[in-house]
């Protein structure tokens, strides 16, 4: 369950990225978001190669 949410928390970063990038184009996006973002991607991938090794 926890993995759902943090992919579900993950899909919504990356859509608000997206979503001010479409908005302010000119604009940089704010460092904390971008942070926010790297870091749940970093956890989905790291719990993606976890669950990959345990079916080995």
């Amino acid at each position: 369950m926890i993995i759902f949410l943090t992919g579900l928390a993950t899909v919504s970063a990356l859509v608000g990225c997206d979503v001010l990038r479409v908005l302010k184009p000119d604009k940089a996006l704010p460092r904390t978001m971008l942070i926010i973002t790297a870091a749940l991607l970093a956890v989905v991938g790291i719990s993606a190669i976890v669950q990959l090794v345990r079916l080995a």
